[in-house]
């Protein structure tokens, strides 16, 4: 398989500094990083859950979801009309968290052979694992896994959702209290209701996020 990803990591830089071009979007900003920036950079947080962690304000909220069993969210979609800066927002994301970040672009990973666009999903997400913490952004998300039933290829379609359904699913498993690993979904798309209702269900893209409503 000739399939050349492109994995691109940040130096360390402050919260402030990584936001700083992403403008008007400072309440969406707010609620992603409450969402994934502890679990990305203190990911052994979910994994012991103890007395003298639970003393740190910062991370008391996150805490206690892991105590009522609760898990950080494993994906987020952002969703808004073409050049509103989600790709942008998601590279801020990773440069906050100092993060890997494989941006994938939907429609590069469809091949005319069968089975091997299952096969470059899984790939991608081989290295995300390996380079943990790690974001993996999905662009154009509504042409790599559209609703199953509206597809005009039917088979190859519920593959891939099949396929991205099931890695989701199974990145719980990837981490042990040894080997603590942390990798996020980012889904963009200009077109929310195209993607098949399977992958917007809790524990999946847990939370969505309209970008550049005015």
């Amino acid at each position: 398989m000739h399939f050349q990803l492109d994995i691109e990591t940040f130096e360390k830089t402050t919260p402030s500094d990584a936001y700083a071009t992403v403008g008007g979007l400072n309440k969406t900003i707010a609620e992603i990083r409450d969402l994934i920036e502890v679990p990305l950079t203190r990911p052994e947080l979910f994994a012991h859950f103890g007395e003298s962690c639970l003393r740190d304000a910062r991370y008391s909220a996150y805490l206690l979801c892991d105590y009522l069993g609760l898990k950080p969210p494993r994906g987020i979609l952002l969703h808004g009309p073409p050049g509103t800066g989600k790709t942008h927002l998601a590279r801020a994301i990773a440069a906050s968290t100092r993060s890997s970040v494989i941006i994938i672009n939907g429609p590069e990973l469809s091949s005319a052979y069968h089975g091997e666009t299952e096969a470059r999903l899984r790939e991608v997400f081989r290295n995300a694992h390996a380079k943990s913490p790690c974001i993996v952004v999905l662009d154009e998300i509504d042409a790599l896994v559209p609703r199953r039933e509206d597809g005009a290829g039917g088979e190859v379609e519920k593959r891939v959702v099949a396929t991205l359904l099931t890695i989701m699913d199974g990145m719980e498993d990837e981490s042990t209290s040894d080997t603590v690993e942390r990798v996020v979904v980012i889904g963009t798309t200009n077109r929310p209701n195209a993607i098949d209702p399977a992958l917007r269900r809790p524990g999946r893209f847990d939370r969505e996020f309209e970008i550049g409503k005015h």
